[in-house]
């Protein structure tokens, strides 16, 4: 076991993005306990902060014509950041910061944080054998579900002997003082006051893997039935016209609201009745364990990974449900498939099974606020007391 460890952190970057808030928030807590820096390869325009010392390495977001040169050099600032602070233990999240901390590995021993289904991103060619390479030349890998980790063994190749599960924490307290300190603007705050009782809320990355249209295609159904209803979006990205079109072909325009990226979403979703869940695929989505700190029920897609164990956990992890199904924590509908529609196609089975439950939430108060409650003391099991010991007793027994 490891007295006195020194423990680098390093991640891409602080402006947005769940395991990039993750990555901040641990090196914090770690800190708490040893010495610990935060190393980001791009802090321009973070939203994200640390209690801990941290470093910006202020590598070009541009990589240039040859990537592998741009790879070598954040390997070799790592490498002397690793010299100079005597690092005992690197952990690192996503694919650039993983590459660089094997690439820069000295004496220190390497942890490599999966947070993703890394076999839909990755399933063939390059990228592929380069995360291989990268996952069995790690000391370990910390998966952030089950199914991740599972995910691993089956497509990679990685012994189970070298994958630990820890979940992310959840930020009761943090999420709490956000809640109060948040400030919104006028007409937002006027939507949610008019609207109470009939606000469904989703928040993520517009990317394909979240699956956003395939909610609001959903959500055309529910405002045939409570033409009161709301869909509040929250996030940026690639897909953001091809929402609106989907928005406007509906004429939704007035019912669904894309509000962009918040660095403080928890007082919309504390303000919020319902969170739906659209992803096609996840490691985690670690927005539910928010949701938890918000007290605030979901719906999820069974998607593959982690809603299910979050939400249901007495479930069988290795099937898929086919119906609405109210699981202990949260309901669960079966997985989208993942095509782009437009708003003349009719909607997909699964379309319609989340339609269907989230009219039979928002007329079920009870129910609702059933699921509230249990959603909420769910989060008690991801204290973050509890994920930093485990995080640490990781490091001192490798």
């Amino acid at each position: 076991m490891v007295n006195n460890m020194k423990i680098m952190v390093i991640v891409k970057n602080l402006n947005g993005g769940g395991a990039e808030r993750v990555a901040a928030n641990l090196a914090s807590c770690l800190s708490e306990y040893e010495k610990t820096i935060l190393v980001v390869i791009n802090a321009d325009n973070a939203i994200y902060e640390t209690t801990t010392e941290m470093i910006n390495l202020k590598m070009p977001l541009n990589k240039g014509k040859i990537k592998f040169l741009w790879h070598l050099k954040l390997a070799a600032k790592v490498r002397n950041l690793k010299k100079k602070y005597k690092i005992t233990h690197t952990i690192s999240f996503m694919a650039e910061a993983d590459l660089a901390n094997i690439l820069s590995k000295k004496s220190d021993k390497t942890v490599v944080s999966v947070r993703n289904k890394w076999s839909t991103y990755t399933p063939k060619g390059l990228r592929h054998y380069k995360n291989r390479w990268v996952f069995h030349k790690a000391d370990k890998i910390v998966s952030l579900s089950q199914m991740v980790g599972y995910d691993l063994m089956k497509f990679y190749g990685v012994d189970r002997e070298n994958i630990v599960t820890i979940y992310n924490p959840c930020y009761k307290e943090n999420i709490k003082q956000n809640i109060l300190n948040g400030v919104i603007s006028e007409e937002e705050r006027k939507v949610f006051e008019k609207y109470k009782g009939k606000i469904i809320i989703t928040a993520g990355r517009l990317e394909p893997q979240k699956g956003q249209w395939h909610l609001i295609r959903a959500f055309s159904e529910v405002v045939k039935k409570y033409s009161d209803a709301k869909l509040i979006i929250l996030g940026r990205g690639n897909e953001k016209d091809y929402l609106k079109e989907l928005i406007k072909g509906f004429r939704l325009e007035h019912s669904v609201f894309l509000w962009g990226q918040k660095s403080n979403p928890y007082i919309y979703l504390a303000n919020s009745d319902l969170f739906v869940f659209s992803s096609i695929y996840e490691g985690l989505g670690n927005i539910l364990i928010e949701c938890m700190a918000c007290g605030l029920p979901v719906i999820s897609t069974d998607c593959a990974f982690g809603p299910k164990e979050l939400l249901a956990p007495e479930e069988d992890l290795f099937s898929t449900v086919e119906k609405s199904t109210k699981g202990m924590y949260g309901v669960l509908v079966p997985p989208m498939d993942g095509k782009k529609y437009n708003s003349k196609a009719s909607l997909t089975n699964s379309e319609q099974i989340l339609a269907d439950t989230i009219c039979e939430l928002l007329e079920n108060d009870s129910l609702r606020l059933n699921y509230k409650n249990k959603i909420y003391l769910r989060g008690n099991d991801f204290s973050p007391e509890n994920i930093t010991q485990q995080w640490l007793q990781l490091l001192a027994n490798m």
